[in-house]
């Protein structure tokens, strides 16, 4: 355990930049404040469901900025049924999937 003296900013700031490698944190991730023992515990936390962790791996969010930018530049495409769509994907028998 390490201790670091810090003077408070305005608005309450301080910096974590002498731990924040250390404890895996960086700009935009989540702690937890923890009053106790007449001081305040920090810890890093994540505020996603464990069950969509897949959702927020650099791969993933990857697929999704590639998806969102296809969708703006227009490059979509659009059925009036599912049959239409499963056929489009190859499956060669659409109408075994329409249940």
């Amino acid at each position: 355990m390490s201790e670091i003296v810090q003077q408070v900013q305005k608005r309450m700031l301080i910096s974590l930049a002498q731990i924040a490698k250390r404890i895996c944190i960086k700009e935009g991730d989540y702690v937890m404040l923890e009053e106790r023992d007449g001081g305040v515990f920090i810890r890093p936390v994540s505020w996603h469901d464990k069950n969509q962790e897949y959702f927020w791996s650099d791969e993933w969010q990857e697929k999704m900025k590639r998806s969102a930018e296809a969708l703006k530049a227009g490059n979509v495409k659009s059925f009036t049924n599912i049959e239409g769509l499963l056929k489009e994907l190859g499956e060669e028998d659409a109408d075994d999937h329409s249940n």
